[in-house]
């Protein structure tokens, strides 16, 4: 998942120099893959609601996958499939403008009975060769599911289990699926609505930036945000509960207590930073830091450094992340020459 909107930045100019990127991810990954991050928030508060160490490693909270489990869990998009299936027959009936009243009764009768799971058997073909897919995944997710030989869960696995490999998603998301390809701008919409509030907020304050009285009333609106924004982000895995066995009432319990939330990895990480981010770009005059777009989409990548053994940055953010979250500094690596270095000193100390 974190290394996901590189794979989304396509354009069908350079459609190979995408798919060398997504090949890349695969030699390097094979099938593991890190959960998306709705996910991971809700495996942390599972951790910590069962006395866990929530910033546990990857593979222990259960966010590290060998099917390429990256995909948020889609599975309530499946309940009530075959009653959408038999729902749209009487559009299609309207559409074909029949005049008897006998014909169209007649169709509906057919509608009624119609079994939504042969359809879906029926059409498997033709859907394979539509994403360049085995027949094989849809009989063993949509078919299984509508048959009652899966549950929703596991037919959603099944099936984007198969889409999820790196170079078959860019193809199948960018070149055989008619949408607005809106997953790669929610990352790009998140951090243009930050850096837009950072610069609002600069320039509101740019006439009172310097004055002792501002940095003070400045450093108390943070202090105070950290556990709000804690809170806030505990949130994120509401869509995930069921996955990891959590009721709503359990992230209420967290969410509502701000000592609580930020016990939690993604809250700490969420909270931290924005102030950490704000301390630093709230300087006047020429020597004023950029306000980045991109920090929306490193803060979503920071979340999963309490899990990974080293975690890739650009300087200023390498730099950014050390200095507010020191207990996880050293797994940093803000150079991408260090990186293979790092790792081998790692495989080095494991061996012992």
């Amino acid at each position: 998942m974190p290394l996901l909107a590189e794979l989304l930045q396509y354009h069908p100019d350079f459609r190979e120099t995408t798919l060398r990127k997504a090949e890349a991810v695969e030699r390097l990954c094979g099938g593991w893959a890190l959960a998306y991050p709705s996910r991971l928030v809700a495996a942390e508060l599972a951790a910590y609601t069962r006395g866990r160490d929530p910033s546990a490693r990857a593979d222990e909270i259960g966010i590290l996958s060998a099917e390429r489990y990256w995909f948020p869990d889609l599975s309530d998009q499946l309940v009530g499939f075959g009653e959408r299936i038999r729902a749209r027959v009487p559009q299609e009936v309207l559409a074909m403008g029949l005049t008897s009243r006998k014909a169209r009764r007649g169709v509906a009768s057919m509608a009624r009975k119609m079994n939504p799971a042969k359809v879906a058997r029926e059409a498997a073909p033709e859907m394979a060769a539509t994403y360049g897919l085995p027949e094989s995944v849809f009989r063993r997710s949509i078919v299984a599911y509508l048959s009652g030989r899966a549950t929703a869960e596991e037919a959603s696995q099944q099936l984007f289990g198969a889409i999820a490999e790196p170079t078959k998603f860019v193809q199948i998301y960018f070149e055989h699926v008619e949408s607005e390809c809106a997953l790669p701008d929610w990352m790009r919409i998140f951090g243009m609505r930050f850096q837009e509030i950072f610069e609002q907020m600069r320039e509101l304050m740019l006439p009172f930036i310097d004055l002792p009285e501002a940095k003070s009333a400045l450093e108390g609106l943070l202090l105070d945000s950290g556990p709000r924004l804690a809170r806030a982000t505990v949130t994120l895995a509401s869509s995930s509960l069921s996955e990891f066995g959590l009721s709503a009432d359990q992230l209420e319990d967290v969410a509502s207590d701000p000592e609580a939330a930020s016990a939690i990895p993604a809250g700490q990480v969420v909270g931290t930073l924005l102030a950490a981010y704000t301390r630093q770009i709230m300087v006047g005059g020429e020597g004023a830091p950029k306000i980045e777009h991109s920090f929306g989409g490193d803060l979503v990548h920071t979340l999963y450094l309490p899990h990974v053994d080293l975690w890739r940055a650009d300087r200023r953010f390498g730099s950014l992340v050390r200095g507010a979250l020191p207990k996880w500094s050293e797994r940093v690596v803000s150079v991408p020459s260090e990186l293979v270095g790092r790792i081998d000193q790692m495989l080095r100390e494991r061996s012992r």
